[in-house]
């Protein structure tokens, strides 16, 4: 069965005690009234700063991207951070030089005396900056200081401060000096004129060697035309021959003479048939002789016709065997030229991929600078756009109540506190303290009580 807790008395010595609990509640009481009236009351004022949730990422090369390291924290993380900036000691100081203070008192430190009197909450993305002062006039520009100089902090260090271009310019310098000494190498390689004098002799080469092609191929041509030429001109002796046979000799004069005219206009060789055209004419001439002087022609000319068509057979062999001819340049100072020319081309390959990979070099190079170049600007561009941004809002000075109100608040307060305090103290007097004296006194000695019931003891036998 379970005890029963007796209360009486508790509430027999509270009742006892009632003016001691009465005596301590307005003991307190007064004293609290008194502490609320007697000291100077102090003012406050509250700056109200702006969390912008906003941030701000300038690319201006896709290839080289600078990440924002304020995207990638946490916003809980960041917002901390924000409100423990907005007590830094380099506020304080900015806001003691507006002030036009530089010493405290007493040799207290005063930039660690103003953050004292500085709190900072935030349970949004608004700040509340609260400044305690006994004058309400420099608690209000103290306010007002702090919520500017910590907007222009917080834009300071979430701008210039995350971008640092120094560290852009040595790489720019050291870009421009290799593109300079690039652009120099190519420079020096076109000047020495190398690649200009073989492309020059490979040229001259091939000239030669196409131009003795050429010169074979105009020289057959010109064999194949006169050998043709000269075979028109054997049909119409032999032409000739037929009607001096028949007709005699009336017409024959001028025939042969134009005929023998037309031999010489072809070929030169012809000038070796020796004929005075005037003895046919006189008359004096027999069918027979003329007859003998047109066979004379009729084979001169075929003889030179067969050499000009040898000729042109040997040149039309020499041209599909790609060999020399008496007419052209022969077969052993041809292949000297194909041997030459062939390391002409050799060389002008190696001064051309030379050439190439000094381009490239160049041309890597001067990307490489202009893409420096573009991620300086760009983040040049990015120091006057603030990753986070803070704006200072408004200030004003926190109302405070009246001197009675108070003074009643903390009466009935310390009032409370002094009835606890006397229903404490009233429990100990009489309840407490006599009970831990029963405790601590020895239990006083009672007799032995005899019993005449039998004894319980078991009966031994004998």
């Amino acid at each position: 069965m379970e005890q029963e807790i007796d209360l009486r008395p508790y509430i027999i010595a509270v009742l006892q005690r009632w003016r001691l609990i009465l005596s301590c509640a307005l003991i307190l009481m007064v004293a609290g009234i008194t502490i609320t009236a007697i000291p100077k009351q102090r003012s406050s004022a509250s700056a109200d700063v702006l969390i912008v949730p906003s941030t701000s990422q300038v690319t201006l090369d896709p290839r080289f991207q600078t990440t924002n390291g304020s995207q990638a924290s946490n916003p809980t993380t960041q917002r901390q951070a924000l409100v423990n900036l907005a007590s830094s000691s380099i506020i304080a100081g900015k806001v003691l030089k507006e002030l036009g203070e530089s010493s405290g008192s007493d040799g207290i430190d005063p930039t660690q005396s103003l953050i004292n009197q500085v709190s900072v909450s935030s349970t949004s993305d608004l700040l509340q900056i609260t400044v305690s002062d006994p004058d309400p006039a420099r608690a209000l520009k103290i306010a007002e200081a702090w919520g500017q100089a910590y907007e222009g902090l917080v834009a300071d260090i979430y701008t210039s401060s995350q971008f640092r271009t120094d560290l852009l310019d040595s790489e720019l310098e050291a870009a421009q000096q290799r593109y300079d000494s690039a652009q120099r190498s190519l420079e020096t390689f076109l000047s020495s004129g190398q690649i200009i004098q073989v492309k020059n002799q490979v040229g001259q080469l091939n000239d030669l060697l196409s131009g003795s092609n050429q010169a074979q191929q105009t020289l057959y041509t010109d064999y194949l035309t006169r050998t043709g030429q000269l075979d028109l001109i054997l049909e119409d002796a032999q032409t000739l021959r037929d009607q001096a046979s028949a007709q005699g000799t009336s017409s024959f004069a001028q025939n042969f003479a134009a005929l023998l005219l037309r031999a010489r206009t072809v070929d030169s060789a012809a000038l070796t048939f020796q004929l005075n055209a005037g003895d046919l004419s006189s008359g004096e001439a027999t069918t027979g002789s003329a007859t003998v002087d047109l066979d004379q022609l009729i084979s001169v000319i075929s003889e030179r016709r067969d050499q000009l068509r040898d000729q042109a057979n040997q040149i039309a062999s020499a041209i599909a065997s790609n060999t020399g001819t008496t007419t052209g340049i022969d077969a052993t100072t041809r292949q000297g030229y194909i041997d030459q020319l062939a390391a002409l081309n050799s060389t002008y390959e190696q001064l051309r991929a030379q050439q190439d990979l000094l381009t490239q070099q160049r041309d890597l190079a001067r990307d490489t600078l202009m893409l420096v170049a573009r991620k300086r600007d760009e983040q040049q561009v990015a120091r006057s756009s603030p990753q986070i941004e803070v704006r200072y809002v408004s200030a004003n000075l926190d109302p405070k109540p009246s001197l009675v109100s108070r003074a009643l608040l903390s009466g009935i307060a310390a009032g409370a506190i002094g009835l606890v305090l006397g229903v404490i103290l009233a429990l100990l007097l009489d309840v407490i303290i006599p009970a831990m004296r029963r405790l601590t006194l020895p239990a006083p000695m009672q007799p032995a009580s005899r019993s005449d019931a039998p004894s319980d003891r078991p009966i031994l036998g004998d």
